[in-house]
């Protein structure tokens, strides 16, 4: 018997990577936050940074290949270090299409959840909400009034995600609890900068309010094409606690 790639076997909801993007229209926010907190969010073996930095992006992601799509997704991620190895480690990502969340948790355990996503822009402000449930989690801004030119060469810099698929056991350990990365090929056609606003509310299912942001380092709004491939399984909890 033949199966799908995705579930269902009969009529997969999603293809097999690589994913192309074509035009992602996209704003971030950089800032510094509380040591604890981060501690708290980033789970061993990785670590913080040093800084207590952290960011949020907001944007309209275009799949031109090997399906065609649309949909929007926020996301807070956290640079940290893994054996010497520096990435963004991701906490919560928002999305408002079933098949990128689905494709990315079971594939890369992305921790995608469902929200409604705005992003306007008007004269060169761009704001962004996020909200869940009648309760509106993320609010930001970029007023994009810079034009960066020449546009700098983006670092190789891997993404890391805890992926966690649960057991259909009852009261049984996970079935997959991996720390897994990918590399994200992402090449900026457009970028400007400017100043930028930030705050984070709190709802039972998504407690984000607890993310305080002492300080706004940067704003940014890009045109970006990008390449999301398959990845690799970096640290396989249940392998390792039985060492």
């Amino acid at each position: 018997m033949k199966f799908g790639y995705s579930m269902p076997s009969a009529s997969p909801l999603y293809p097999e990577p690589p994913y192309y993007y074509k035009g992602n229209n996209e704003i971030s926010v950089v800032f510094r936050t509380e040591a604890d907190t981060l501690r708290e969010l980033v789970p061993l073996p990785l670590l913080p940074n040093r800084d207590n930095l952290a960011f949020v992006y907001v944007g309209e992601f275009n799949i031109d290949a090997p399906l065609k799509g649309k949909y929007k997704e926020a996301g807070i991620g956290i640079p940290v270090i893994f054996k010497e190895r520096l990435g963004n480690y991701f906490v919560s990502l928002y999305l408002d299409s079933a098949y990128a969340i689905a494709g990315g948790r079971e594939i890369w355990g992305w921790p995608k959840k469902d929200a409604e996503i705005t992003l306007t822009a008007d004269h060169g402000i761009f704001q962004a909400s996020i909200s869940r449930g009648g309760t509106t989690l993320i609010q930001g801004s970029v007023n994009a009034t810079e034009q960066v030119k020449p546009i700098p060469i983006q670092p190789d810099i891997p993404g890391f995600n805890l992926k966690i698929v649960p057991s259909v056991r009852k009261n049984h350990t996970p079935d997959v609890l991996q720390l897994t990365t990918v590399n994200i090929v992402s090449v900026i056609k457009e970028l400007t900068r400017g100043d930028a606003t930030l705050c984070f509310a709190s709802s039972t299912a998504d407690p984000l309010g607890r993310i305080k942001v002492l300080e706004i380092l940067s704003g940014e709004q890009y045109i970006e094409d990008m390449i999301l491939d398959c990845g690799e399984v970096l640290f396989d909890y249940l392998i390792e606690s039985q060492k």
